[in-house]
């Protein structure tokens, strides 16, 4: 049997010129009703790898069957992707507003009446039954807050992570795929999901609390965690049956077909453990993985304008003393201070990622790091 892969287009934004800008959606389903997965790539314009790797996922469902349904977007923010400033791609933030893309979405669930009523309602349902109403339930919010935002016109500060997070909703699991500036693979994996996150094997996880803070996965499993509260305080335990995660697939402005077969193992592993693909994927390398709290996530910011030339390499492990960058100032020479000056580290830990310039203004978010890991 062979999946039924079907495509549309959800237009988003008409340019001065008349020209549209819509949202790619390839909606996959498997020959036998199974759980739903939700992938997007590039909601930050200038982060392509997660493109690489839904091209090899395309290729691989031409000919594996699944169980269960995958919605997937490529190239999720086309106006972020399309804001060229010479060669670079300015595609995290919103060219208009300096607004971080994917720090726009919305928390409609917290401390609501409708959440606090469903729960009391649907008290002595079984969990299938509660996880199929509170998804209706969600969709209907979601649209709400879209005709609310859009009622004096089309915003579009908002409007797509609107969009985005209304194609999730009937998902069961959430994948959004990022990159750092120059970085390693890794996660941000929210606390509730720490075990459960071993089956997609990165090697490096930040365990974040369950908490809203804007993006795309505290987005979609927050509104869960808020009815699990909400059940909880009727004396009603659930479990949650939802996840989301971040997946970050190295860096910025570039891709690798080579690698996107490596980071499409992981993924395959994923949906194997969840029941939608029967075979196993080939091996995983699954012979490192660190984590730590986001609480030890440090980011070393640069002391001094400079040009920088990084030390440790994205993923590399380092003791406290170490160099991690040596930084070049010129204007040194007239304060009588040494041209070149060492940025060393205060603790132990793992290089997550780093600056993608030499270039470095005073200030900056230099390198960010891992610090107190455990596995």
């Amino acid at each position: 049997m062979t999946n039924i892969i079907n495509k549309r287009k959800i237009p988003l934004r008409e340019q001065p010129s008349g020209s549209e800008l819509s949202l790619k959606v390839i909606e996959v389903d498997g020959s036998f009703e199974g759980p739903h997965c939700y992938i997007q790539a590039s909601v930050h314009g200038a982060e392509h790898q997660g493109n690489a790797v839904i091209y090899k996922l395309l290729e691989y469902l031409e000919t594996n069957p699944i169980i269960g349904k995958i919605t997937i977007l490529p190239m999720a923010n086309p106006l972020a992707l399309d804001t060229k400033v010479g060669t670079y791609t300015f595609g995290r933030f919103n060219a208009n507003t300096g607004d971080n893309w994917n720090r726009l979405y919305f928390d409609f669930t917290k401390s609501s009446t409708e959440i606090s009523d469903f729960a009391k309602i649907h008290i002595d349902e079984d969990d299938k039954v509660i996880g199929k109403e509170y998804k209706k339930l969600l969709k209907k919010l979601i649209l709400n807050k879209k005709a609310e935002h859009t009622a004096y016109g089309p915003k579009y500060n908002g409007l797509l992570n609107l969009t985005l997070q209304e194609l999730a909703t009937d998902s069961d699991y959430v994948l959004d795929l990022h990159t750092g500036p120059i970085a390693t693979r890794y996660l941000y994996v929210p606390e509730y999901l720490e075990k459960k996150s071993d089956d997609l094997y990165f090697p490096h996880r930040l365990i974040i609390p369950n908490e809203f803070g804007g993006a795309m996965d505290e987005a979609t499993f927050m509104p869960w965690v808020n009815l699990q509260a909400e059940l909880k305080k009727l004396g009603r335990d659930y479990e949650i049956p939802f996840e989301s995660y971040t997946v970050e697939l190295g860096s910025e402005e570039v891709i690798s077909l080579r690698e996107a077969e490596e980071d499409l193992l992981h993924i395959l592993n994923y949906l194997h453990h969840r029941g939608m693909i029967k075979e196993a994927p080939a091996a995983v390398n699954t012979s490192t993985h660190v984590k730590c709290k986001l609480s030890d996530y440090k980011t070393y910011y640069a002391p001094r304008g400079a040009l920088y030339d990084y030390q440790v390499s994205p993923g590399q492990h380092f003791k406290k003393g170490d160099v991690l960058a040596i930084g070049i100032n010129f204007e040194n020479l007239f304060r009588n201070e040494p041209v070149k000056f060492e940025v060393k580290a205060l603790a132990d830990g793992v290089l997550i990622n780093h600056y993608p310039s030499s270039s470095v203004q005073s200030g900056a978010e230099l390198i960010q790091v891992m610090e107190n890991v455990y596995v």
